[in-house]
């Protein structure tokens, strides 16, 4: 069919395409790989700052003229950090499409990060915790009531988390550890916290209340209304983690691809990534998501 640039006609021959109109790019394979292989090494540089990556940037800066080709591209990277790195990719805003890399390897302090993060991410436990077990929000002067008994205070650099107030009211909020809010109609200005959308994913209620717990030296069961709720968002977090894992196990041939991938059969020359359905792995991510929901 011929393409008209802005001038619709009758017939079968004719359709209407936009102004600057451009056919996409061929789906080449190896061009698809090699977009993703940049893309797994551009995720893994952005998230040392542990800010979220915006899908326009990576559409931006890696994808470029691929963009109707980002499902796979995404996929096969998120499948390469997986496998090699031992993360896993997330999408933690589904409106705005912010992603944050987790690590699969769990640290000792119940919440996910690098040893060079153990201190300030051991803080924000205690943060997560006085929110939790404040009803999921706690102003700031509860915040600072407990972090001055811990000999923190605003206005006063410590040698391990430099300025305060700014790491917990900025850098973990700009992280999406916390959210930081005013308080509608309050005079003078009074903020809250709550937790932010990566601190549910890198950790759970029910660690952080083993976490206070532990703190404390009392049982989670003492605390009935907050063992409750985590217990609650247990099942909700293993019955997401059963629709994915039953989500992988449906591709058909997968794990007999990866294994025979590298026999004579496939060539020297055929990189086991090549040979991953991944455009069916995206459709069935997307259901499951569709039945959790």
């Amino acid at each position: 069919s011929k393409h008209l640039n802005g001038d619709e006609r009758g017939g079968d021959n004719y359709r209407l395409v936009p102004w600057g109109w451009r056919p996409p790019p061929p789906r080449d394979v190896a061009l698809l790989q090699e977009r993703a292989n940049k893309l797994v090494k551009y995720l893994l540089v952005k998230d040392q700052t542990k800010i979220p990556i915006k899908r326009s940037d990576m559409l931006k800066d890696i994808i470029k003229e691929y963009d109707e080709c980002f499902p796979e591209i995404i996929e096969r990277a998120s499948y390469a950090l997986e496998k090699m790195f031992r993360v896993n990719l997330k999408e933690i805003d589904k409106q705005i499409s912010l992603y944050i890399l987790i690590s699969t390897q769990e640290s000792s302090a119940g919440i996910l990060g690098t040893t060079k993060d153990t201190p300030k991410l051991g803080l924000l436990m205690v943060i997560l915790s006085v929110i939790f077990m404040n009803g999921n929000k706690a102003s700031e002067a509860v915040i600072w009531e407990v972090l001055c008994k811990l000999g923190l205070r605003p206005g006063v650099r410590h040698s391990l988390f430099g300025e305060v107030r700014k790491l917990i009211t900025d850098e973990f909020v700009k992280q999406k550890y916390l959210e930081y809010k005013k308080v509608p109609n309050s005079r003078p200005p009074e903020y809250e916290f709550f937790w932010g959308l990566r601190s549910y994913h890198e950790t759970s209620k029910m660690k952080v209340l083993k976490f206070a717990c532990k703190v404390q030296k009392k049982d989670p069961k003492d605390w009935a209304a907050q063992y409750r709720e985590a217990v609650e968002m247990e099942v909700q977090a293993a019955a997401v983690a059963e629709a994915e894992a039953e989500a992988r196990a449906e591709i058909p041939g997968l794990q007999i691809m990866l294994i025979n991938c590298s026999s004579s059969s496939h060539g020297s020359k055929v990189h086991p990534w090549n040979l991953c359905p991944y455009s069916s792995i995206s459709r069935y991510y997307q259901s499951a998501e569709g039945d959790t929901l």
